[in-house]
């Protein structure tokens, strides 16, 4: 009896004790305290405190029941850990020590009912796993909140967005730490490769992130988690740490975890894993990019490439979507792309700009999931189809329309979708899909699809099925893009619409021949010393290619010439590996595919357009694919994939110098 009065005793000091606290350190902060007369000082502490006091008296049973059936080890630990969040956003935030004590209380309360599942891990083992699982939600959703809290601003949005990170990221990270420590024992070099490729292209990003921050032309804290947010989320990640323990616990022994893996969901997402993770990594390459050459301050066209930014971003973000040009090459381009970056303005709260921003960082990592999953279909290899889905994502084509507000890249990504349709010998239906993409972006191109199809399946009757079906999809898009849109566009089957590409007519001479060679096959991969133009626009002009004055990019700087070269001898390798095994080569319809859409972009660039570099991402997709299918004899050998490894850092060296270049001529223009 006396031992039972002692805890009664004991709870109702410690809940009162607590229940005063809490209760102060509520008035002290939020209901200004100070401002207020003695008398209702103290009803304002008494009442909240007497309130807390009764509900403290019905939650310690609970609490104590829960520490009971834990060892010392487990009781040790939750004490411990509930004293570092608070500890750790307080030294972010900088709070009061009423608010430190309050929130050291809470901290416990939260994360004594987890005590049970940190002694079953104890006790059954695990533990790395699931603090790498935790580990890996954290570093992620710091990353994600760190954008949306651009966004989502309230403490509430905040604890809520971290906590659905945290659960969705800590079992993806969960089934990771397990995929990686399976591949790392069967297959170490194929790991030791992708690590080497993953962080060379973090590297890049952080090297970019850093540099944005130096020229100071784009808003950082875009990228990085606001200091009162960070104090939230540093709070309540850490605080999850021991519920992992009961969340996995619980999706294993519920069965949950093995319905999972029998889902097409998990199937899909663990065969393409290394392809999704790396296009997610392109992604905030080219969103950090395009967060600078789209900023709104830049108002004009030609700025970049002589690619009309301006245009397209006032067409996507503003309600002004007539064309400024009057052309009639993108037939349904706004109903193919509005609606699209409306929807994602829609998560980020209406901010329509950052919409247009993701949409086209979308777009260069859709190219480069694309490029992976064809040369995967193609080997049968993880490793090597990153190889080549990097290179394609490193390319000065795909860094710059994969981050510039434009429709090369979607143009890029409705090609790759094709030869992914090919490849994978998809029935007519898909094809028609992405047929009907390519022509609602630029009209010209949809005879790469069908070179493509005619290549790989010589089928009279189905191509005129296909091109008939593609042709009236066409017609109707467009007569809908223009009732949806009044005015977008001028319609493509009215004649005199054509007048307006005369202007981008140009004679074709030895320079321009000189030009198309280089372009082709070596300024889309490997960039050369820009030229810069100060006429005609207020903003200086990046050029590889200026016809107007006869000028032409070189390779210059000593990183320029070398990686020229070894793009020059792998492109050789390539040549004579693909003509050795002709006859032997599997994918040779597709081979002849890639080679027509090159020879037909050449041919339609024998004369037309000025900066040829505008229109890389049109053909960059097929050299890239076409050599991934050339190097295909070699690919499993260790010495290539350290030669393309090599090859990726020469080309982050040389083509991060190109962005650096844009960056600093930028900022001394602002």
């Amino acid at each position: 009896m006396n031992q039972q009065r002692i805890g009664i005793i004991w709870r109702v000091l410690l809940s009162a004790a607590v229940g005063m606290t809490a209760s102060f350190a509520l008035a002290k902060t939020f209901f200004d305290l100070d401002t207020r007369a003695f008398i209702d000082q103290l009803f304002l502490v008494l009442i909240p405190a007497a309130a807390l006091l009764i509900c403290l008296l019905y939650l310690l049973p609970f609490l104590e029941r829960s520490l009971a059936g834990a060892a010392a080890p487990a009781r040790a630990i939750i004490f411990i850990w509930a004293f570092i969040p608070v500890l750790l956003s307080g030294v972010v935030v900088q709070f009061s020590f009423p608010v430190f004590v309050l929130l050291f209380f809470l901290s416990i309360l939260i994360i004594v009912p987890a005590v049970p599942a940190v002694q079953i891990l104890l006790e059954t083992g695990g533990r790395l796993r699931v603090i790498g699982a935790w580990a890996f939600a954290f570093f992620f959703s710091n990353f994600l909140l760190g954008f949306l809290d651009n966004f989502y601003t309230s403490p509430g949005e905040v604890i809520l967005l971290t906590i659905l990170f945290q659960v969705l990221l800590s079992v993806v990270g969960y089934f990771l730490m397990g995929r990686v420590r399976r591949v790392a024992g069967e297959r170490w070099f194929d790991a030791l490769v992708h690590g080497v490729l993953f962080v060379l292209v973090i590297a890049f990003v952080l090297w970019l992130f850093q540099a944005n921050r130096q020229v100071s032309l784009f808003s950082f804290t875009y990228f990085v988690l606001d200091i009162k947010t960070s104090g939230i989320f540093l709070f309540v990640s850490l605080l999850a740490l021991p519920w992992q323990a009961w969340l996995h616990l619980k999706l294993k022994f519920s069965g949950l975890y093995n319905w999972l893996k029998q889902t097409k969901v998990y199937a899909y997402v663990s065969a393409n894993l290394a392809g999704i993770s790396l296009a997610f990594v392109f992604f905030v390459l080219y969103l950090l990019f395009a967060s600078v050459i789209n900023d709104p301050r830049f108002d004009v066209d030609d700025i970049f490439f002589d690619a009309d930014g301006m245009n397209y971003r006032n067409r996507l973000v503003t309600n002004n979507w007539q064309d400024y040009y009057w052309r009639s090459v993108h037939p349904f381009m706004i109903l193919l792309f509005r609606p699209l970056v409306s929807l994602i303005a829609f998560v980020l709260k209406g901010d329509r700009l950052w919409g247009a921003y993701v949409f086209v960082a979308l777009g260069g990592a859709a190219c480069v999931y694309l490029a992976w999953t064809f040369i995967k279909s193609a080997s049968g290899s993880s490793v090597y189809a990153s190889l080549i889905a990097a290179l394609l994502g490193l390319s000065a084509s795909h860094l710059i329309f994969g981050s510039l507000i434009e429709s090369y890249i979607f143009l890029a990504a409705s090609l790759l979708l094709f030869h992914v349709l090919l490849i994978k010998d998809k029935p007519l239906p898909p094809l028609i899909a992405a047929g009907v993409v390519t022509i609602g972006i630029t009209y010209t191109n949809f005879a790469q699809n069908v070179i493509a199809l005619f290549a790989v399946r010589p089928n009279i009757r189905q191509m005129i099925r296909y091109v008939t079906s593609v042709v009236v999809l066409w017609v109707l898009f467009t007569l809908a893009n223009n009732l949806l849109f009044p005015n977008s566009h001028p319609f493509f089957f009215v004649p005199s619409t054509l007048q307006a590409e005369q202007q981008n007519l140009f004679p074709l001479n030895t320079l321009r021949a000189q030009a198309l060679t280089r372009i082709f096959f070596f300024h889309n991969v490997v960039a050369p010393e820009p030229i810069f133009y100060d006429e005609d626009i207020p903003f200086i002009q990046f050029r590889f290619f200026k016809p107007e004055i006869n000028e032409l990019s070189r390779y210059e700087q000593p990183v320029q010439v070398a990686a020229s070269w070894f793009w020059l001898g792998l492109m050789a390798l390539a040549g004579m590996l693909f003509l050795l095994n002709i006859k032997k080569n599997p994918h040779l319809r597709l081979s002849i595919a890639l080679i027509g859409c090159m020879a037909l972009n050449m041919g339609l660039h024998l004369r037309y357009g000025k900066e040829l570099f505008l229109y890389s991402p049109n053909w960059t997709y097929a050299l890239i694919l076409l050599l991934g299918l050339a190097w295909q004899q070699v690919h499993d050998r260790k010495w290539f994939q350290t030669l393309l490894l090599a090859f990726l850092f020469l080309l982050v060296w040389n083509n991060g110098v190109l962005l650096m270049t844009i960056l600093e001529v930028l900022a001394e223009q602002v």
